[in-house]
């Protein structure tokens, strides 16, 4: 079970991401991992779009929507995955969900995975998982890190590994970017010809 990780009282910093500045040319390379990762004739919503680096790498078969807590242009949907309810998006509006470097920002992780099971069959999550748990001294310099990071809670890999498993949905891919973890998690027992290695 995905436990109830203690998420700091912390709001969404709407300021913070509204600053072009705050987003970084460096993680361009994890936004073309991800791409890699998503099946061509995809319809694509990523959340936390930022600069829209995603979409430059998706294959041109895919048609690409961007979610964030500001515009970030033409045919954005502005969310904050931290406010209730979340919004209404249709369920299966979409093939594949991305969130890359989200979950950490979330306070309720687990109705947002749930939400997001709604809305595609395919996610595509990349977050740096915590790796510490309980009260030790490194995992409480450890919590205090995250926070100054501006990161509210502290999912382990295992803990989004499991929760999604306890769920019976598969993992496909298991990548790594520098200190990250990037998944490919899917409802579908078979994704036939859209699979993360179809051409």
């Amino acid at each position: 079970m995905l436990r109830a990780i203690t998420a700091f009282r912390q709001k969404t910093d709407h300021k913070r991401w509204a600053n072009p500045r705050n987003i970084y040319s460096s993680w361009e390379p994890r936004s073309k991992i991800a791409a890699a990762l998503v099946p061509n004739n995809s319809r694509v919503i990523e959340f936390g779009a930022g600069n829209r680096v995603l979409e430059r790498y998706l294959d041109p078969s895919c048609t690409y929507v961007p979610s964030d807590l500001v515009d970030r242009g033409p045919g954005t949907i502005i969310c904050d995955l931290n406010q209730r309810p979340l919004p209404q998006l249709g369920k299966d509006a979409y093939d594949v969900a991305v969130l890359l470097g989200v979950l950490e920002y979330l306070r309720d992780v687990p109705s947002v995975l749930d939400w997001l099971a709604e809305l595609a069959p395919v996610c595509v999550l990349g977050f740096k998982p915590a790796k510490f748990n309980g009260n030790s001294p490194r995992a409480l310099l450890e919590t205090a890190l995250r926070r100054k990071a501006g990161w509210i809670n502290n999912y382990r890999e295992e803990d989004v590994r499991s929760y999604y498993r306890e769920r019976g949905v598969e993992l496909l891919r298991d990548e790594t970017w520098e200190n990250q973890s990037l998944f490919v998690f899917s409802r579908q027992s078979s994704l036939g010809h859209h699979t993360p290695d179809s051409t």
